[in-house]
């Protein structure tokens, strides 16, 4: 009975023994990398903006046949208010994207201005409106995005020219003049179809002259610059698949 019990012992220990190393021989399998679904930029949108610019007018003033200069400077500044509209195209993390803007302006300013040294001149400058139309580079980071922006923009102003303490006796009115802009920005995603945004831009309308014989007198070049911080929203259309990014 003794030997019967203690060979029962030794199968069992052995059994026991060759499942464990059965166990220890079993290859290791990595888990997969998990995943994780980040926002997608990819998608038309369309927005509104308001914000506050600062520039500069500067030109020469002078009689029709280009004689006694008058140079001036003026730095117009205001309130401006307008809207956007663009596309964008995810590929990983860069966004490509083209987007037109308008704004209304209420950039002004008005200063006396020196004729031979003598205080002679009141010259004005109001910014009516200007837009653009641009391409854009950004790096998504999820609901986050820095982005670049440079294109065409035009823009139309009026500047009036007028001896002091007297009414204008010319209005040169500028519209639609070709220029160029640059600037740079952040956007988040708050929610899965809105965009917040705030932007920085560089505008140059470039130079207008006229020449007027009935009023003797004639503009060597008016040129007019604007820089401007905007803050936006925007609405994003659609609900493209999330782009997934590995960890």
């Amino acid at each position: 009975m003794k030997k019967i019990v203690l060979a029962a012992a030794a199968l069992a220990i052995g059994t026991v023994s060759a499942s464990a190393a059965d166990l220890a021989a079993r290859p290791y399998t990595k888990a997969p990398a998990p995943v994780a679904a980040v926002y997608n930029w990819t998608g038309f949108y369309i927005g509104a903006d308001v914000g506050y610019g600062w520039g500069r007018s500067t030109g020469t003033l002078t009689n029709a046949a280009g004689f006694f200069p008058a140079p001036y400077s003026l730095d117009p500044s205001g309130v401006i208010g307008g809207g956007f509209v663009g596309f964008n195209y995810q590929i990983s993390n860069v966004v490509l994207g083209v987007e037109a803007d308008w704004q209304a302006s209420d950039l002004n300013e008005s200063g006396n201005f020196l004729q031979g040294g003598v205080p002679t001149y009141t010259i004005r400058t109001s910014v009516n409106d200007y837009g653009s139309i641009r391409g854009r580079l950004g790096l998504a980071f999820d609901r986050w995005m820095v982005f670049g922006t440079a294109g065409y923009a035009w823009g139309s102003w009026d500047t009036s020219y007028g001896f002091i303490g007297a009414p204008p006796f010319v209005t040169a009115s500028v519209s639609s003049h070709d220029g160029w802009t640059a600037g740079a920005g952040v956007e988040y995603a708050f929610a899965d179809n809105w965009l917040g945004r705030v932007e920085y831009r560089y505008t140059d309308l470039g130079r207008a002259s006229f020449v007027s014989l009935l009023t003797n007198s004639a503009e060597v070049g008016n040129r007019v610059t604007i820089n401007d911080v905007r803050v936006g929203i925007a609405y994003k259309f659609g609900a493209p698949a999330p782009v997934v990014a590995k960890y």
